[in-house]
Formats: C-alpha cells, structure tokens, sequence
C-alpha cells in the first residue's frame, strides 16, 4: 500500500488525477502544476506484463504512447487520445483492452472505461457525498455485471439483438398503422373491391382491345384499297399526257396547214384578182379603152405587147395551180382539223377517266375509309382510356399487396422479435441468477467490513440490480449524515468487492484501489481518530491479502496527516507546499 500524506495544496490530488490522464482518460482533469510538465508518464503493471503510458501534458488531446517494457522489442502503440477513425481505438480503449475489461455494447450503451474508473477510483470530490463518484444506476449495472464477469458480449449481443428486433417491429407497426389511418381517412376501396372491378376492367378492355384490332384491320384492308384506287388513277395518267401531247401535236398539224391553206387561198385569190378583168386599170381599177386595139396592143400604155398571149395562158395555169395548191391544202387541213378533234377528244376523255379515277379514290377514302379510320381511332383510345384505368388500378392493387406485405412482414418481425426477447430473457434470466448470487456473496463481505468499522450498522448490501448499497435498511442517497459514513459506505463497498473477487477468479476487476482522503470527515482526536486509524488497517491489510492466484491488490490512498507510528504493508510519501507530490516526485506510483 502506497499512503501519500501531506497538508492540503501539496498537490496529492492532482499527482493522483495525473495518472489517470497520462493513460489518456479525459474525465480527470489537467491541473497547471500537469500542465507545466512537458509530460507524464505511468509505468504500471497488469499481470506479469509491464507497460509505460507516456502522454503530453500541455494538450487535452493530442496521443499516449504505450511502451511494453516487458518485451522491449515490440514498437511502441501510439494511440489517440479521442477516438479515432476507421475503427481505431483511443487510449481509453487501448488501456481497458489491456485490463482485459471488454468494451461491451454499441454507441451511447457502450461499456467504456470512464464506466470502470470509479470502481478503480474513488475521488476526493464525490467520496463523501455520491456513491461510485455519481455513476448512474444504468452505467453502474452495466459496469457492474460486466466486472463482476456476469455479463459478457454474448448477452449484450443478444439485447442488441432484441432491441434491433423490437425497433424493426415497431417501425413496421407503426408504418402499416399509418397507411391503414390514412386509407380509412380517404374512404379508399378494400382489395376484394379492387379485385371485382379489376376483372370488369380486363374484360371490357381485352373485348374492347379485341374490337379495336379488328377496325384496324379493317381499315388496313380499306387502305389498301384506297391505295390501289389511287395507284390506278395514276396509272391512268401517262395514258392521259399521251393522249394530250397527241392531240396538242395534230392541232399543230392542223394549225400548219390552215396556215399553208391560207398561203394558198392567197396566192390564189391574188392571181384571181389579177386575171378577173384583164381590162381594168391596175392603179385606179376603171375600165380601159380597148376598141380599137389589137391583141398584140397593151390596154394600158397603148403598145404593143408581143407575149401578151402567152403571159396571159401563163397566169390561166399559175391561177389553176393556185387554186390546185389551196385546194389540196384545205383537205390537208380539213383532215389535220378532223386528226386534231378525235385527238383532243380522246385526250379529253383521258382526262375524264383519270378525274373520275381521283373522284373514286376520293370518295371512298371519305365514304369508306375515313369513317372506319374515326372507328378504329375511337376504339383505340377507349382501350387505352381502360388501360390507364387498369393501370392505376393496378397500382392501388399494389399499394393494397403492399400492405399485405407490411403486415406479413409486421407479423414476421414479431416472430423475430419475440424469439429474439425470448433469447435475451433467457440469457439474462441466466446472468441475473448469477448476479444475484454473486450479489449476495458481495453484500455478505459488505456487511461485515461495515460493522467492522461501524458498531451501529445493523445490516447492509449490496442491490443485485443495480449495485447500490443500503446500509440499515436505507440506499447510500438516504443515510442521515454525509461525509464520514459516506465514505465508509464507498470505501467499504469497494473492499467488498475485492473479497468476492479473491474467492471468484473470473471477476474482471483490476487488483487496484486509489482512495482521495480515505478519512474526509473524520477528526484526528477520539473515536474519529480510531476509526480513521481502523480504515488505513483495513486498506493496508487489503494490499497485503492475497488472492486465489497469489496476487496482491495495489492500494494507493492520499492523507492529510502521516502515520503516528509505522504499519506493516504501508510504504509512506510525504509531501508538502515547499515539496509538491509534483514535480517534487515521479508520476511512477505502479
């Protein structure tokens, strides 16, 4: 047992509180006189391995370094001092790993060592007045069953378990309640409802879709139709630009001959003219004197005119040929003239033949075809009109087969759930019975160290549930006078715990106890001082007891007062204002 004794302000507290920040808890705090230091370091030892915690003492954050100084040759683990990422552990963690105190649970129910502390150290500030250093009765359960090697990840996976299991139910629950509230609310149709009107739907849609089908073939066939009617008012056109350019060539041939007709009757007629009255002036057309004269003699100029005869038979037969050539053009042109009507005739009934070919077409695309297309159209949208409809019917079918699943996978999580409860209940059903066992061992060490250090204790306990004391009856909250019986009922309490854990090995608790003011509120005269000196008796003959596999717990108390006289076990520091526990002394108290 290691007694750190000296006034107050020598700094006892803070050297104790410094060795649990160098293994990187931030629950204590950093005092200046750690803060001054460039660090701190604890060398400790946990079952036949030594370590050495070395962490910055001018940074809250920051990382500890752990060093094995039992095989020197493995490197030092750096660990941060919050948690870290990727599922790296903080120096709490590391540390409670190395107590072999399993981190038990998940999230905010996670088992940490801020949890094991006050079972290892019982501070000054809530010695007196708080059972555990205010430890709530949920972490005090958890912490406790988990040390007392009741509670392990097994039974904490199988609440996990449970729990998950019970939330997945609830949510299910509640999600299919819901919908259920919100269908009510709208007046929407029950599945027997949608399934009726589902199969009166399928059926007017397939004899409608069916009706629709036969109209387009209809009408695929009508087109067809239609197209070849239009197909063979085309055809029927190259007949018809034939027939036009024949025509349009024989009225041209008509139109050179009325041409070469009219040449003719010209030559002709001015020939005619010439030789109608041989007698007559040319210039003013009056009648020549001609008594008298002779054939040879010209009427005109008097004289005589050799070839008069001749030139006279010559116009006879030019004039006959003329009237030859205009009457040899006139039956030329009234042949081309008769060519060119039966030609433009037939161009004209080629014209008939293709307008009424369009006219055919025409008519039956708007007599025919149109209205079967109008038919094929409106029975086309009335079959997508019930398709939609089934459509949308079929998605309330699925919201209604929706929430037939919901409630078989509602039912299946209960299954789940109550099979999971059933597992944890047995499980901690198991873990209770050895709880309370184990509680009941505890409370019976407990009981006997409190009257050992209080003739008015009657009874005490330890509750299996959440492990708080009651001393005559009344919890640790109730007892009438703080200070001195507090700290008993703490101090006590703690012991207690280590004679269980002497007589069951497989209790998790770590061979030490650190005690700030193990007397707070005792005298240093009369009963106070017997009793103080009772309670460093009973400390000193915890340290030196030792358990089933031979080990000895580590007890390091501080005091204000040194002992008046040496107790076996008890290794004493004093400390002093002129010579503080820091840095007047190592941090090295393992």
């Amino acid at each position: 047992m290691v007694l750190v004794a000296g006034e107050s302000g020598a700094g006892k507290s803070t050297g104790l509180e410094a060795q649990w920040y160098a293994v990187g808890l931030t629950c204590t705090r950093a005092m200046p006189a750690v803060r001054a230091c460039e660090r701190t370091r604890l060398t400790l030892q946990i079952d036949t391995m030594r370590w050495r915690a070395t962490r910055s003492a001018r940074s809250t954050a920051g990382v500890v370094e752990f060093e094995n100084l039992t095989d020197a040759g493995q490197p030092p683990v750096r660990c941060p001092v919050k948690g870290g990422k990727n599922g790296e552990p903080s120096a709490a963690e590391f540390f409670q790993d190395l107590l072999g105190i399993p981190r038990i649970g998940t999230g905010p129910g996670r088992l940490a060592m801020v949890d094991v502390l006050p079972w290892m150290y019982i501070q000054q500030a809530t010695i007196a007045i708080s059972y555990l250093g205010g430890l709530s009765p949920a972490r005090r359960r958890l912490a406790g069953r988990t040390l007392l090697g009741a509670h392990d990840a097994q039974v904490e996976a199988l609440r996990s378990r449970a729990d998950q299991a019970r939330k997945e139910w609830s949510s299910a629950k509640s999600t299919l309640e819901k919908i259920l509230k919100v269908r009510s609310e709208r007046g929407l149709d029950e599945l027997g409802d949608l399934q009726a009107r589902q199969a009166q739907w399928t059926a007017e849609h397939e004899e409608t879709a069916a009706q629709a089908r036969a109209a387009a073939a209809e009408l695929s066939k009508l087109a067809r139709r239609h197209q070849a009617l239009t197909d063979q008012a085309k055809a029927a056109e190259p007949a018809q630009r034939a027939a036009r350019a024949v025509a349009d060539e024989a009225e041209k041939e008509a139109r050179s001959w009325a041409r070469a007709e009219g040449a003719a009757e010209g030559l002709y007629t001015a020939l005619r003219e010439r030789a109608a009255d041989p007698a007559a002036c040319p210039v003013c057309h009056q009648k020549l004197v001609t008594e008298g004269l002779s054939e040879e003699r010209c009427p005109l100029c008097k004289e005589i005119d050799p070839g008069r005869a001749q030139r006279s038979q010559r116009d006879d037969e030019r004039m006959q040929e003329a009237r030859g050539q205009r009457d040899r053009a006139r039956a030329a042109r009234q042949r081309a003239d008769d060519a060119a009507a039966a030609a433009r005739l037939k161009a004209l009934q080629a014209d008939q033949a293709v307008r009424e070919a369009y006219t055919r077409a025409a008519e039956f695309g708007r007599d025919v075809v149109d209205p079967q297309r109008e038919k094929a159209r409106g029975l086309e949208a009335a079959a997508r009109e019930l398709a939609a409809r089934l459509e949308q019917l079929a998605q309330h079918l699925r919201e209604v087969d929706a929430l037939c699943d919901l409630e078989r996978e509602r039912d299946h999580l209960a299954g789940v759930k109550n099979k999971a409860q059933e597992e944890f209940t047995a499980a901690e059903t198991n873990v209770s019975e050895h709880v309370k066992a184990l509680a009941e061992r505890w409370s019976v060490f407990f009981e006997k160290r409190m009257k050992a250090t209080d003739p008015q204790v009657r009874s005490a306990s330890i509750d299996a549930d959440d492990f708080s004391p009651l001393v005559n009856g009344r919890p640790f909250d109730a007892q009438a006078v703080a200070g001195a019986v507090l700290v008993r009922i703490n101090i006590n309490a703690m012991l207690a715990l280590r004679d269980l854990m002497i007589e069951v090995p497989a209790v998790l608790l770590p061979g030490f106890l650190m005690i700030d003011s193990p007397l707070s509120g005792l005298g240093t005269h009369g009963h106070d001082r017997e009793a103080g000196e009772t309670m460093l008796r009973t400390l000193a003959d915890c340290a030196i007891r030792p358990d089933a596999q031979g080990g000895v717990q580590q007890v390091v108390c501080a005091v204000n007062d040194p002992l008046s006289e040496p107790v076996s076990g008890v290794r004493e520091i004093l400390v002093d204002k002129a010579d503080r526990y820091i840095p007047g002394l190592p941090t090295d108290l393992a």
